[in-house]
């Protein structure tokens, strides 16, 4: 129990020191950023529930130790069978040719693009000069902070970059990643289109599997590089989003 304890309070702090450096790199309104605050007083506080309970001799009843730590493994399992999934898909790579290729959109601050945003857009760009007849489809709307909707910015920096506006179509009223699938498809003019879905490497197997539970047979993600030091951040997050969606009937996860 007391190693416990111990593994309780350096996991607490560990979190809380990494909720600190995620608001100083990237701000106190990064996506996400308040699991880490919450898991971080959590452990600790565990810790110091565990300390109380052996110095007053408290025992806690067979059943409940067992349910606990039963519900303890399910949780672990189940996330480690997720991020298996994530990471097994987060070095997608696509054969060029496709007949569209979208590219999720991400935070624009006022009508700048976010660091995240700019690798989907990079990794887009590439794609899309091997693949001169595919059409790209740049997908986001207007969010919190946005002067201008994500699709808007995309195009622009599309544009800037040398790319021929004619080759871009914009969607620009989704505000999540079921929502950019299912209004990007509807901007399809071919039947049975081979599709490409750009985005960061931690976001492409719940991409995909979206896409597929809407009825886009040939898909496949092209992983775009993340920030290595948000990275864990994305990752816990992605899991509790596949969770969700898989909850919610978007996707299917087998």
């Amino acid at each position: 129990m007391s190693v416990l304890a111990v593994i309780c309070a350096a996991l607490g702090i560990i979190c809380l020191v990494y909720y600190g450096v995620i608001t100083f790199y990237a701000g106190i309104n990064t996506s996400f950023a308040w699991f880490w605050l919450c898991a971080g007083f959590a452990f600790v506080i565990a810790g110091f529930v565990i300390v109380y309970v052996i110095k007053h001799g408290i025992r806690i009843p067979f059943f409940i130790r067992s349910i606990a730590a039963a519900g303890v493994c399910l949780a672990v399992c189940i996330f480690l069978l997720l991020e298996g999934m994530i990471i097994s898909s987060s070095r997608q790579k696509a054969e060029p040719g496709a007949d569209y290729l979208i590219v999720l959109g991400a935070q624009v601050r006022g009508r700048v693009i976010s660091k995240s945003l700019k690798k989907r857009l990079d990794t887009a760009y590439d794609y899309l000069i091997s693949s001169p007849d595919t059409i790209a489809v740049v997908s986001g709307g207007k969010g919190p902070g946005e002067d201008i909707s994500e699709a808007e910015a995309m195009k622009n920096y599309l544009v800037n970059m040398g790319l021929s506006p004619s080759r871009i179509i914009m969607e620009d009223k989704s505000t999540n990643t079921v929502e950019n699938i299912r209004y990007s498809r509807m901007l399809f003019n071919k039947d049975n289109p081979s599709v490409v879905i750009v985005t960061n490497s931690f976001h492409v197997f719940r991409s995909v599997k979206i896409a597929q539970k809407q009825g886009i047979e040939k898909v496949r993600g092209l992983a775009a590089p993340s920030d290595l030091i948000l990275l864990p951040n994305y990752y816990i997050r992605e899991a509790a989003g596949v969770l969700k969606d898989f909850v919610y009937g978007n996707i299917s996860i087998w």
